[in-house]
């Protein structure tokens, strides 16, 4: 294989690896965060905020190698066409490892919209239990003595 084929391989291969790890992080936030265990979802975050710039980081460098790649061969910087320029056993590798990014990326939306969800569930239960809140509050003053001023 190739050398410049292999460095290309590898840069995706690596980006895959990292969001798999940053995807790992992630689903073992989830389960701290469900059992309550603050001080690991907090390291957790910082672990995934730091993932997430690594991840920034191989994707650049995956692009700057994908570019040098075109720019050598003559074809634009996406997979089909740097792809084309391979030979049959260089395209099977770089495909796989196409195909394995895609799913690493595709769970990883699935992952943050996980996340998302919770959120803005998390969100939604703590207002109505602030508003319930207020709302017993405001009866305990007005049972206790205290001036109601509700029309």
């Amino acid at each position: 294989m190739r050398p410049d084929v292999e460095e290309l391989i590898d840069a995706v291969l690596d980006e895959a690896d990292c969001i798999d790890d940053l995807i790992d992080t992630m689903r073992e936030q989830r389960g701290a965060m469900r059992w309550r265990d603050t001080e690991a979802v907090n390291s957790l975050m910082d672990e995934t905020r730091n993932l997430s710039f690594e991840a920034q980081s191989q994707e650049k460098y995956r692009s700057d190698v994908a570019a040098k790649f075109a720019q050598k061969h003559s074809c634009q910087p996406i997979a089909s066409s740097l792809a084309s320029v391979m030979d049959k056993d260089e395209q099977d590798e770089f495909n796989g490892a196409v195909d394995r990014l895609t799913q690493s990326v595709f769970v990883l939306k699935s992952e943050m919209m996980i996340l998302t969800g919770l959120i803005d569930q998390h969100e939604q239960y703590t207002s109505m239990l602030l508003s319930e809140w207020r709302r017993l509050n405001g009866d305990i003053v007005s049972q206790s003595g205290g001036a109601d001023f509700r029309g």
